[in-house]
């Protein structure tokens, strides 16, 4: 599959601090609407201690749902979609000109049919990568792919020992969501 859409331009919202207790710091919100979907998509990009960001995205009628993240539409537009997720990118660099990247495909939850899929290699996931490898280069970042649990890391090339950053981002996903296989 070739993603050739430019996708839309993301509104930044706001900054939200978080006081949760773990290595997640705040929180940047950009928003879009999709004329396609008639929907509006909701961005949030979760800064983390070691300069960090997890990338996350929703239609706003799923805002609600503990399940947001897993939900589908199945109205199209993906290809603009997700390209809208991967534009707040640059947009962070500006501020944030060292941070890394990361994402996970969340595993689809199918309620007319009461099935979840398995959180290895999702589907969310193998789509997320082939995009991710045609829209963002390795100039800047070191691309890491993580299928036993559908995560995907692009360490930032200005870091001294990306294999070293690499470990540590692991290390400290991994204690902030240690529910992360759970649903």
């Amino acid at each position: 599959m070739r993603f050739t859409k430019q996708g839309y331009l993301p509104e930044f919202i706001q900054k939200r601090q978080s006081n949760d207790g773990s290595a997640h710091l705040f929180t940047l919100i950009y928003k879009f609407y999709s004329p396609v979907t008639h929907y509006i998509y909701i961005i949030h990009a979760d800064y983390h201690q070691e300069d960090v960001f997890a990338i996350k995205f929703y239609a706003k009628p799923h805002r609600q749902s503990e399940y947001k993240y897993s939900k589908l539409t199945n109205k199209g537009d993906v290809s603009n979609i997700l390209t809208t997720c991967l534009n707040v990118i640059p947009l962070i660099l500006v501020d944030y000109p060292e941070a890394s990247f990361g994402f996970i495909g969340s595993r689809t939850i199918d309620t007319a049919s009461r099935t979840v899929e398995d959180y290895r290699n999702t589907q969310r996931f193998r789509v997320y990568k082939e995009m991710v490898e045609q829209k963002i280069g390795h100039v800047t970042f070191q691309h890491f792919t993580y299928e036993q649990i559908s995560g995907y890391l692009l360490v930032n090339r200005s870091t001294a020992n990306i294999q070293s950053k690499e470990r540590l981002l692991v290390k400290m996903f991994d204690a902030t969501y240690n529910n992360l296989l759970e649903l």
